[in-house]
């Protein structure tokens, strides 16, 4: 959600105009073969610190107090974009997914709308700092 509020107007990165230094650079597809801990790194353990330098990792992005490993284009699954594209639509529309209630709706669903309230909330909060 972060990275969708970040980049509403627009992306820093495209697929289309990236070469293949670029994507190196940005370890597209985690090409260093990076830990889940070491792509998305809000804390800075030793296995962290020694696993980005043993591959030579380079800092692709920052969102808040998260850095990313690897270029967010790639890091995000096209089912965590679509995620994310609903609970937009769902907020703009202010209609569920499925009739009824909150109730009603996914656990998984409820769980991605209020990280939606909590991201939105920093964001809007950043842009008044």
């Amino acid at each position: 959600m972060r990275w969708a509020f970040k980049t509403r107007d627009a992306s820093p990165f495209a697929c289309e105009t990236c070469g293949d230094r670029d994507r190196e650079a940005r370890n597209c597809y985690n090409a260093l073969d990076l830990s889940n801990d070491a792509l998305a790194v809000s804390d800075y353990t030793d296995e962290v610190k020694a696993a980005l330098s043993e591959r030579n990792a380079k800092k692709v992005f920052t969102l808040g107090d998260m850095r990313l490993y690897e270029c967010p284009l790639s890091y995000l699954s096209e089912d965590t974009r679509d995620i994310i594209q609903m609970v937009f639509l769902m907020d703009s529309t202010k209609r569920l997914l499925f009739s009824g209630e909150w109730g009603d709706q996914p656990a998984w669903l409820v769980e991605a709308y209020g990280i939606f309230l909590s991201e939105s909330a920093a964001y809007i909060k950043e842009e008044r700092d």
